[in-house]
């Protein structure tokens, strides 16, 4: 790197730093490095580097996460190859997987696959775009192998309904977090987390069909809730029914409509800021310094 000013006189030069080689790298910070990596990516690239990666891919804690949505599938020969990666990533955790996340190919018998793995200290599942795949059956199983759960994600699974909350319910206590979304089977389910869920703190409905008796029912037997997402339900009277709960801190993110005096205000604010912004760019370029640094 030379450091050159405007005169064309160079007054400092800086060896480049010889190249780090990954491979003499402490284990620890392999460990971090190969932690940022996909399933995928540890099983089809990162595990064949070399023997000692190897080996910290083998490791049942680096297999305590297990991501595969971050993926594309585009035929019936990916998705089983991905289902069968999936597979092999939850037989390398040793009944230490603790998260795990499916898109597009879980099934009730991957379901069951994890439960016979002996994963038994899972505490986060997202199912999402599982379609008929999943269904209350393969769920209602589940549950009962998952004391330890606390956070559930299920999205577009077509054939789930409120038979598998009542189930996950009573057989998941610690359950902290829900997310049920776009599932075509969603009626009752209200009175299926308010019979079943007193622990919920986070809880996520979209679309919802119930009306404002199904939200009382979802207040009054979750006492922790601090959080309620319900911005595609039209007929429920939010701010009525929060008048009844003491709980100020409670969030029904629901989109209200801005008013066209807003919407200008904002505008006029960040054009003048903008402005500010680039007078004074303009005169700190005035008053820099007499040195240019350019890469060589």
């Amino acid at each position: 790197m030379n450091f050159v000013n405007r005169n064309g006189r160079q007054i400092q030069y800086c060896k480049a730093a010889k190249k780090l080689n990954l491979l003499h790298l402490p284990d620890d910070l392999t460990v971090m490095i190969i932690g940022k990596l996909t399933a995928i990516e540890i099983l089809t690239s990162a595990q064949f580097v070399c023997r000692r990666w190897r080996r910290i891919c083998m490791d049942p804690l680096m297999w305590q996460t297990v991501n595969m949505c971050d993926i594309r599938i585009r035929n019936a020969v990916e998705y089983k190859l991905v289902e069968k990666m999936c597979r092999h990533a939850i037989d390398r955790s040793c009944g230490q997987l603790e998260d795990i996340s499916i898109k597009y190919f879980g099934t009730d018998d991957l379901l069951k696959y994890i439960i016979d793995s002996g994963c038994h200290k899972l505490r986060r599942l997202r199912l999402v775009q599982c379609l008929n795949q999943i269904s209350d059956k393969g769920l209602y199983k589940m549950a009962e192998k998952l004391p330890l759960l606390e956070e559930l994600e299920i999205t577009l699974c077509l054939n789930v309904s409120g038979i598998a909350l009542e189930a996950i319910g009573r057989g998941c206590p610690l359950l902290k977090s829900l997310k049920f979304n776009y599932n075509r089977n969603n009626t009752g389910e209200e009175f299926a987390i308010a019979q079943n869920m007193s622990n919920l703190r986070h809880l996520q409905l979209v679309p919802s069909s119930f009306n404002n008796s199904g939200s009382r029912a979802i207040l009054n037997g979750c006492p922790h809730l601090e959080y309620l997402d319900l911005h595609e339900c039209d007929i429920v009277e939010v701010e009525g029914i929060l008048k009844t709960r003491s709980d100020a801190q409670l969030v029904t993110p629901i989109p209200k409509p801005t008013s066209k005096f807003t919407s200008n205000s904002n505008y006029i604010l960040s054009t003048l800021l903008f402005s500010f912004l680039l007078l004074f760019l303009l005169l700190l370029g005035k008053n820099s310094s007499e040195l240019d640094f350019t890469l060589s």
